[in-house]
């Protein structure tokens, strides 16, 4: 099974039928396509991938940059809408934590306190 350069299928997804012949070209890794209206065209043969220039560090202080202009992907009103959601959760979950080790206390004591304090150690 033969397999078909990159250049043939991007120069097929451009010009369709009006393709009259391919030629590849090595040195360059390109594929040539001679059109019916007698035009060329070429598309190269590679994918290019993006290299990572930038050290986790650089990265992180550029993504902090861009967080400071509000051009990141997230802004900075999203952020503090969500740590003040965050922080009146957990203001709820204490008062209701809170409430429950009062009641405790209330109808157990010292010794219902000391209990839960004995089973969490045990386990």
């Amino acid at each position: 099974m033969a397999s078909i350069p990159l250049g043939e299928d991007i120069l097929l997804a451009r010009h369709g039928a009006s393709i009259v012949k391919f030629r590849q070209d090595r040195k360059n890794r390109m594929t040539v396509a001679y059109l019916r209206d007698g035009a060329i065209d070429s598309a190269s043969n590679l994918i290019a991938a993006p290299v990572p220039a930038l050290t986790p560090a650089a990265s992180f202080s550029q993504g902090a940059v861009r967080y400071l202009n509000d051009e990141a992907e997230v802004s900075r009103g999203e952020v503090r809408s969500l740590v003040k959601i965050s922080l009146g959760f957990s203001a709820a979950m204490g008062i209701v934590f809170g409430g429950l080790v009062l009641a405790l206390y209330k109808i157990g004591g010292n010794e219902a306190i000391q209990s839960l304090t004995y089973m969490g150690a045990s386990q």
